[in-house]
């Protein structure tokens, strides 16, 4: 919204709360605006009764009446991977008046219903106090000019001063939102690993990712099922892998690509032979990852990922002296993630 395009706003919503204004007694008093309130949030946001509390506790009484002339309407609603705010004034005939949004990227609903609740709190008490003092000017006596015998005096030019337009503070709005930090999800996944054993294998994840409006930085602990091979004979091996990743990703809507570093042990147990043994060997991966995101209510969310990785590292595993698997060049992974933000 354009600087005129703020200020026919502001004005048009002032002199449409004016209308309904009332003074008390015959002298200007305070000026009780009123209005219906229309309120439709995502699933997730604070309901009506909380945003008409932060408002009346802003005012220090509801200014929301079920018979007002004008109405407030209020939307909340999910856009992507972020919110979004309305506020939207309405006349008595059903004509628009102003209207204002509210973009947030961080998620929080609850903390975007506080900034619109208040921005429109402020907007409301900016406007009764324009609205009682234009009424206290006009109701004022005007002074006059004790005649003087052969002096005519000219009636006054009565000087119109016009009220203040009343702005939303968008600015404060919208960095408050934006420059709140990051964003905190903790979840778990699943998934499978390929060429990282003889065997496709399951992959258990714990997960922690911080992120920000376009970079998100994830760290993760993941532990393969165990995959087993076997000789003609009977003898054999069972493998398992412990990693820790870490992960640098950007951002774009609902979509991440990542870089990918993994570090931990490969666990190897002899099976069906005389002598068992257990050994470890150092496992390091790297590679990319492609994800997507997809919002289930404010705070709820699931991820799918592939990684593609190259292992730095390679192990042998032998039996009887000779070598019965070599790790891959190239690997693999799918899965997915659900998470909770935490703001």
């Amino acid at each position: 919204m354009g600087p005129a395009r703020k200020f026919r706003f502001a004005y048009a919503a002032g002199l449409g709360f004016a209308a309904i204004a009332t003074l008390s007694g015959g002298a200007a008093g305070a000026t009780q605006l009123e209005a219906q309130l229309e309120y439709s949030a995502a699933p997730g946001c604070p309901g009506a009764l909380e945003f008409q509390a932060v408002v009346t506790g802003r005012l220090g009484s509801s200014p929301f009446r079920a018979d007002a002339r004008d109405r407030v309407i209020v939307r909340i609603e999910a856009s992507r991977r972020a919110l979004e705010g309305r506020l939207e004034w309405k006349g008595n005939a059903g004509g628009l008046i102003g209207e204002q949004t509210f973009p947030s990227r961080s998620g929080d609903c609850a903390e975007l219903a506080r900034a619109m609740g208040f921005a429109l709190a402020l907007q409301i008490q900016l406007m009764a106090t324009t609205a009682a003092e234009s009424r206290a000017s006009e109701a004022a006596p005007p002074t006059s000019v004790p005649p003087v015998e052969t002096v005519v005096a000219s009636p006054p030019v009565p000087i119109v001063t016009a009220p203040q337009p009343a702005t939303i503070s968008r600015t404060t709005t919208e960095s408050g939102l934006h420059l709140a930090g990051p964003s905190i999800t903790v979840g778990v996944g699943g998934g499978v690993g390929i060429d990282v054993a003889p065997t496709t294998v399951p992959v258990g994840r714990l997960v922690g990712t911080l992120e920000w409006s376009h970079v998100a930085v994830e760290l993760a602990a993941e532990l393969s099922g165990p995959s087993s091979a076997h000789r003609a004979d009977g003898a054999g091996f069972s493998q398992q892998q412990l990693l820790a990743s870490l992960a640098g990703c950007g951002v774009r809507e609902r979509w991440s690509t990542c870089l990918v570093a993994k570090l931990g042990e490969m666990r190897v147990v002899g099976e069906g032979i005389d002598v068992r043994a257990t050994s470890f060997g150092l496992v390091a991966q790297a590679g990319l990852r492609l994800a997507v995101t997809q919002r289930l209510g404010s705070r709820l969310q699931i991820t799918a990922h592939a990684d593609g990785l190259a292992l730095i590292t390679r192990g042998v595993v032998t039996l009887d002296a000779t070598p019965v698997w070599t790790t891959p060049r190239l690997a693999a992974s799918l899965g997915a993630d659900v998470g909770i933000r935490f703001r």
